[in-house]
């Protein structure tokens, strides 16, 4: 399974989208965080944890294929 992180809630605010993170940026392999978990994600040269807001909801099946869509919130 795939998960990609395209949305990035910082805290002073400012949400970062996908057109701004580099295609293979907060693209991970393995089982998608669902919402609320925590998570290590990177953004202009720097990492921090973030808390999932959007995408990923508990009981969710889906196929092996599909690349599961996050938006998180830096905590």
């Amino acid at each position: 399974m795939t998960y990609w992180v395209k949305r990035i809630i910082l805290r002073d605010g400012e949400i970062v989208t996908e057109r701004e993170l580099r295609p293979d940026e907060n693209l991970f392999e393995g089982p998608a965080p669902v919402v609320g978990e925590k998570m290590t994600v990177a953004r202009r040269g720097r990492k921090f944890e973030a808390r999932v807001v959007w995408g990923n909801w508990p009981g969710r099946e889906t196929d092996e294929a599909t690349i599961i869509p996050l938006r998180v919130e830096e905590i």
